[in-house]
């Protein structure tokens, strides 16, 4: 993967932290019942790239989200921790996380633009005049190589989100339910402080324990998973 990221980076503790655990998605109405969630919330999401997966292979995700606020999003995930300029003269929502697995933590970063068209773009070009200037500066700084002509949506998945009840330790919890032609992913998450990042892990596999909730043996990045099996492309 392509990640040669520049100076004046930021802290991990600027960035957020977030905790989470694949459930099967058969069990999501016991998972629902377990943590009393509520407040179920849908949205489509829209995935675009190349036939072979060329942008998810540089660690590129291009993504939009559609529901009470849509956004078109440009995502990187770096595998090796390095870390990006903050962009702070940006007007561009500009994001730092870390994701928590099973696998240890791994640094993302994005950049969200607002989307306001009645209908999702279909083309790579069309994405890319979509694009905001910081989100363009993104991928150029990133290396990353993007055929915009090869570029197209290739999926849409429908999520449906729910609030879990707030747990000690851990905050409050959410529960998202991703489902697409093909297969469907659930996952359970939290949001904590940058030093909690595996003992929260920890917590939260012990409170899925305590309420008898099963642990995918899939536990690789949704969006990769999702990306993966509609290109036919088997897991590295």
């Amino acid at each position: 993967m392509l990640f040669f990221f520049c100076a004046g980076l930021p802290a991990q503790d600027k960035c957020n932290v977030e905790v989470k655990v694949l459930l099967p998605a058969a069990e999501t109405q016991d998972a629902i019942v377990a943590l009393r969630a509520r407040k179920e919330t849908v949205t489509r999401i829209y995935f675009f790239d190349t036939d072979a997966l060329e942008l998810l292979s540089q660690g590129v995700i291009v993504r939009l989200r559609r529901g009470a606020k849509s956004e078109l999003t440009i995502k990187l995930r770096s595998p090796t921790g390095r870390k990006l300029n903050p962009y702070a003269e940006s007007g561009d929502d500009f994001k730092c996380e870390v994701d928590q697995t099973e696998e240890g933590a791994v640094f993302s970063y994005s950049m969200r633009k607002r989307y306001v068209s009645e209908e999702p773009p279909q083309t790579g070009n069309e994405v890319f005049r979509l694009l905001s200037a910081g989100q363009k500066r993104l991928l150029r700084d990133a290396q990353a190589s993007v055929d915009w002509t090869r570029v197209q949506r290739i999926v849409e998945v429908k999520s449906s989100a729910w609030q879990g009840q707030a747990q000690p330790q851990l905050g409050r919890l959410a529960l998202e339910l991703w489902e697409w032609q093909g297969g469907k992913i659930l996952e359970l998450s939290t949001r904590v402080s940058s030093e909690a990042g595996s003992s929260a892990y920890a917590e939260l596999r012990q409170l899925m324990e305590t309420k008898r909730l099963s642990v995918s043996p899939t536990q690789r990045p949704k969006t990769t998973i999702v990306l993966q099996s509609v290109a036919h492309v088997a897991p590295q």
